[in-house]
């Protein structure tokens, strides 16, 4: 799994050199859902790290390792993907949960799994146990050479992230709570965050811009 994330991060490499302009932006699904104001730092911007909530489960009320996505929560994740365009990201990383790492699958070429809390070694098969921490998997994200990051989490870790990159205060006006989560009706946000030329890493969240209408 280390080799797939060197190849990963290489592939990714020659990225961080992209064209700034936004008529050159390489995501531009995503940028035309960023916030106005923002848009042009974020097309400035080098490294992005796209952290979401996982998709809808097929029981709200299940929160074991193997729970599955809904077919709606299946929609969001195909949703997402498309949002963030061709071609596919060369990396995602996820909880070990099933229904975190369904949710990265269509926007990767590899999804690569980390704890969904320190300790838990159990993961969604078939994947064996999973020793990679999630301050592991933060630590690669602002370390390796890679231009763009997805990071599927869940209410109360989506947050972590978002402190840990942007800071405290950038993750509560983005509507994380004083306790560290999201809402339980919070699905379908995109929490972007993004470091500038200065070094600085900023924060938006683009709101239910992946969640779908329920079928039924």
């Amino acid at each position: 799994m280390i080799d797939v994330l060197r190849c990963a991060a290489l592939a990714a490499l020659f990225c961080l050199a992209a064209p700034a302009a936004a008529q050159q932006f390489d995501r531009p699904g995503l940028l035309e859902r960023a916030p106005p104001q923002a848009r042009a730092e974020i097309a400035a911007a080098l490294q992005h790290v796209l952290i979401v909530r996982h998709a809808r489960k097929a029981d709200e009320d299940c929160n074991a390792i193997p729970c599955p996505l809904s077919e709606r929560g299946e929609a969001m994740a195909a949703r997402l993907a498309a949002i963030i365009g061709d071609p596919a990201l060369p990396l995602a990383f996820a909880t070990a949960t099933c229904r975190a790492m369904a949710t990265a699958a269509p926007a990767a070429d590899h999804v690569f799994p980390h704890q969904a809390s320190d300790g838990v070694e159990a993961a969604c098969p078939p994947h064996e146990a999973v020793t990679r921490t999630r301050a592991a998997a933060m630590a690669h994200a602002r370390n390796a050479p890679m231009r763009w990051l997805l990071v599927a989490e869940h209410s109360n870790t989506v947050c972590l992230w978002a402190a840990d990159f942007a800071g405290e205060a950038a993750a509560q006006a983005a509507g994380c709570d004083e306790t560290g989560r999201l809402q339980s009706s919070d699905y379908g946000d995109i929490f972007w965050l993004y470091r500038t030329r200065q070094g600085q890493w900023r924060l938006v969240r683009l709101r239910g811009v992946f969640d779908v209408a329920d079928a039924g």
